[in-house]
C-alpha cells in the first residue's frame, strides 16, 4: 500500500461506494440488553457445511458428551463442531437445515440431561508469550468462524492475509457497522462486552501486525460508538461512517475506510486488509483467553407479531421454534419467520430448523411492518436496479438471462459478483424478485462448477487408467520377449549338449523348480498360522456388527419408524449366529466336495430302494363324472320369431300422460 493512502487513511478521511440505499432502521432492540435463554428440550447440530465434506464423526449413538467437546474432527479448511451442551447423542441422521430451499443434511441430535456440565477448560493466559501458529491453531479447533453472516474460517483469513499479501497485513477493520435494519446483536455486544472486543482485537494485532486498526461503526449506534472509544484506546482508531446499507459488506467497508476497491477475483485478506465482525473478535477472545469454544451467539428476535422481542444468547442448535415459544409469538394469517434481516433474509420453510452460527436475527413481521410480495410486473427498463448495485452489475439484464436459462451469459454479467444485498428488489418498481432469482442461479452455476470439476477428475482418472493399461501391456509384452528369448537360448543350449548333459540340466531345473514350490506353500501355511494365532478378526468383525445395529436401531427409533422399543439382543445371540454359520457352511454340496476331494473313502455303502409298484385296476373318480357338453356345447338357434316378439313387447317410457297433450286455452284477462 503507498504511503500517500495510509497517510489518508490515519488522518480518518472517508470515501464514498458506488450504489447503496437508507431504508428505515427499525432498530427499536437497541435499547434491550442481551438475555440468556436457557437450555432447549433438544439440540440439533449440523455437521454439513457449504465449504467441502463435513468432518469425520467423533461419537456415536447413545455417547454422553459435555459442553464443549469436539464431536466432529475437522479436515481441511472446516472447523470442528463443539456440543453446546452436555446430554446424550439422541441420533446422527438428516434433518432439515436453515435454507430458502428447505435441503436436509447431516446432524448431530442431543438430548440435554439440564446439567449443563462442562468440560475442562484450557485458558491461555499468556498467549503474549505464544507463537502465531499456537494462536491460529488454537482459533481454528476452537471453531471460531465469521459470526457476521458469511461464516468464513477466522484462521484461514488470517492465514492468507500473512502468505498470500506481498507486504503482509497492512490493515486491520473490526466491522461494528450493523448496515442491516431491525439487526441490533452487534450493537448490543459493544455496549455490554466493549473491554472483551478490545482484547480480542490485540489477539489479532499480535498475529498480524497491521500498520493500522480501525474499527468502523455507524453514527446511529452513539452508546456503541462511546463503549468502543473508551475501550480502544491505544488499541485501534474508531471510524464513525455515514449510515447506508449495505456498509456493512466488506469490500464496501474497505472502500468507505480505505478507498481501495478490491476486485471480485481476489480475496481481500490477499490485497493485505483482513476485515473481522465484533462478534467474531469477542469469539477470538473467549477461545484464547478463556478456553471456551464457539458454542452460542448473540441473535436479534423482532417483529410486530412478537410479544417481546429483544437481544437473546441462544446456544447453537437450539430451534427456532424454541426461540419463538420463549418469545410469546402470536402468529397471523399467513404468517412469515425470516431467519436474518429483512433485507439479505430468507422466509423459513419450517421453523423446525437449527440456529447456526450464520444467524444472527429472527424476524416474525405481520403484512403492515412487512407487506406480502405483490404480483411481479413486466421491466421497464427505469435502471433503478443498476444505479443502487454496489458492485456496479446490471441486475436486470442477469435476470433476463436466468430466467432464459442462459447460464453462460449469466456468468458473463456477473452473478458470481452479487452479493445477494437486496438492494435492486428493494427499488424495483415492477415488484420484480431479483434476489430470490440471483440466489436460484448461484446455485446453478455452483452446481454446474461441480459437475465440470467431477467431469474433469473423471477424464484425469481414465487417463491415468490408459497410461497404467500401457504399461502394463508393455510390461508383459517385454516378459513375453524375455521368455522367448530365454527358451531360444535354452534350446540353443541344449542342442550342443551330450545326452548325459542334457539329463543333468534337466534334473538341476526340475529340483529348483521343487524347491519354489514349497517356498511358496511354505509362505500361504505361515500366513494361515499367523491369521489363526491373532483371533482378534472374528472379536472385531462381532464388535463392528453389533454397533452397526444399535446404531441402525437408535436412527430407526428416532426417524419414527420403530413405535415400540427393539427387544433387547442377547450378548451371545451374535457369536452364535457365526457359529451357525459355520456349521452350515459344511453341509454345502460344493464346499464338502472341495473340501474332501482329495480324500478316499474307506468302505462302500450302498443302500437299495424298492421300485414303486404300479396298481393295475382302474382308480376311482371323486366328485361328478365328466360331462363333455359342458366343455364344447351346441351353439343355439337364433328363431326370426323370437325377435319379432322381443320387439312387440317394447313400451315407449318417455310417453306424457293424456291430459298433458291436450291442448289448453289461455285464460283471457
Amino acid at each position: 500500500m503507498a504511503s500517500n493512502q495510509l497517510q489518508k487513511i490515519i488522518k480518518a478521511k472517508i470515501w464514498k461506494f458506488f450504489g447503496g440505499i437508507k431504508p428505515k432502521e427499525m432498530k427499536d432492540t437497541s435499547e434491550s440488553r442481551i438475555e440468556d435463554l436457557g437450555l432447549p428440550s433438544i439440540i440439533c447440530l449440523p455437521i454439513d457445511r457449504h465449504l467441502g465434506k463435513e468432518g469425520e464423526i467423533l461419537v456415536n449413538v447413545g455417547d454422553h458428551v459435555k459442553k464443549g467437546q469436539p464431536l466432529t474432527k475437522a479436515s481441511g479448511r472446516l472447523v470442528p463442531v463443539h456440543a453446546s451442551t452436555s446430554g446424550t447423542i439422541n441420533a446422527i441422521s438428516k434433518e432439515v437445515l436453515p435454507h430458502p430451499s428447505g435441503y436436509t443434511g447431516l446432524c448431530i441430535t442431543i438430548k440435554p440431561d439440564g446439567n449443563d456440565e462442562c468440560v475442562d477448560l484450557d485458558p491461555m493466559p499468556d498467549w503474549e508469550l505464544k507463537s502465531n501458529k499456537e494462536l491460529l491453531d488454537r482459533i481454528h479447533n476452537y471453531g471460531v468462524e465469521g459470526l457476521g453472516g458469511a461464516q468464513f474460517q477466522t484462521d484461514f483469513k488470517i492465514k492468507s492475509a500473512l502468505d498470500d499479501s506481498q507486504t503482509g497485513c497492512n490493515v486491520l477493520i473490526i466491522n461494528g457497522a450493523e448496515c442491516e435494519p431491525v439487526i441490533t446483536c452487534d450493537d448490543r455486544i459493544m455496549q455490554e462486552q466493549a473491554s472483551d472486543i478490545a482484547l480480542g482485537i490485540q489477539i489479532l494485532k499480535k498475529i498480524l501486525n497491521p500498520k493500522i486498526t480501525v474499527v468502523a461503526i455507524e453514527d446511529n449506534k452513539p452508546q456503541a460508538i462511546s463503549a468502543m472509544k473508551t475501550a480502544c484506546e491505544g488499541i485501534a482508531e474508531i471510524r464513525v461512517i455515514p449510515t447506508k446499507y449495505p456498509s456493512g459488506a466488506a469490500r464496501n467497508l474497505i472502500k468507505i475506510i480505505t478507498g481501495i476497491e478490491i476486485p471480485y477475483s481476489v480475496h481481500t485478506s490477499e490485497c493485505g486488509i483482513v476485515v473481522n465482525n465484533v462478534g467474531t473478535v469477542l469469539s477470538v477472545k473467549e477461545a484464547v483467553v478463556d478456553g471456551m469454544p464457539v458454542i452460542s451467539r448473540v441473535v436479534t428476535v423482532a417483529g410486530d407479531s412478537m410479544k417481546k422481542t429483544g437481544n437473546v444468547r441462544v446456544r447453537l442448535g437450539s430451534s427456532v421454534r424454541f426461540v419463538l415459544s420463549s418469545y410469546n409469538l402470536s402468529p397471523e394469517f399467513h404468517q412469515r419467520v425470516i431467519l436474518g434481516g429483512p433485507m439479505m433474509g430468507f422466509t423459513l420453510p419450517t421453523i423446525d430448523v437449527p440456529i447456526t452460527k450464520s444467524a444472527n436475527c429472527i424476524l416474525a413481521p405481520t403484512t403492515a411492518e412487512i407487506p406480502l410480495l405483490k404480483q411481479p410486473q413486466n421491466c421497464i427498463r427505469c435502471g433503478r436496479c443498476a444505479r443502487v448495485c454496489p458492485s456496479r452489475l446490471v441486475p436486470y439484464q442477469m435476470y433476463n438471462q436466468s430466467k432464459a436459462k442462459n447460464h453462460a451469459a449469466c456468468l458473463k454479467a456477473g452473478i458470481t459478483d452479487c452479493t445477494l444485498c437486496g438492494a435492486c428488489a428493494y427499488v424495483c418498481p415492477s415488484f420484480i424478485p431479483l434476489t430470490s432469482q440471483f440466489r436460484y442461479e448461484q446455485a446453478v452455476e455452483k452446481h454446474i462448477r461441480d459437475a465440470e470439476r467431477r467431469n474433469l477428475v473423471a477424464k484425469q482418472r481414465m487417463k491415468l487408467k490408459e497410461e497404467r493399461l500401457e504399461a502394463e501391456a508393455k510390461e508383459r509384452q517385454a516378459k513375453k520377449e524375455a521368455a522367448l528369448a530365454r527358451i531360444k537360448a535354452q534350446k540353443e543350449a541344449e542342442a550342443n549338449m551330450s545326452p548325459e548333459e542334457l539329463a543333468a540340466a534337466r534334473a538341476k531345473a526340475l529340483e529348483e523348480a521343487k524347491a519354489k514350490a514349497r517356498e511358496r506353500k511354505e509362505a500361504i501355511l505361515a500366513q494361515k498360522q499367523q491369521q489363526q494365532k491373532d483371533g482378534s478378526d472374528d472379536a472385531s468383525a462381532i464388535k463392528r456388527l453389533k454397533e452397526s445395529q444399535d446404531k441402525a436401531i437408535a436412527i430407526a427409533r428416532h426417524q419414527g419408524h420403530i413405535e415400540k422399543p427393539a427387544p433387547e439382543v442377547p450378548e451371545t445371540s451374535i457369536e452364535q449366529q457365526v457359529a451357525n454359520a459355520q456349521l452350515e457352511e459344511k453341509d454345502i454340496l460344493p464346499q464338502v466336495l472341495k473340501k474332501n476331494a482329495s480324500g478316499r473313502l474307506e468302505e462302500l455303502k450302498v443302500i437299495l430302494h424298492e421300485a414303486p409298484t404300479v396298481q393295475a385296476h382302474e382308480l376311482k373318480l371323486v366328485g361328478l363324472p365328466p360331462d363333455d357338453s359342458r366343455q364344447n356345447p351346441e351353439p343355439k338357434k337364433v328363431i326370426p320369431q323370437v325377435l319379432m316378439s322381443a320387439q312387440e313387447e317394447k313400451k315407449e317410457v318417455n310417453i306424457l300422460p293424456e291430459i298433458f297433450r291436450k291442448k289448453t286455452l289461455r285464460s283471457k284477462r
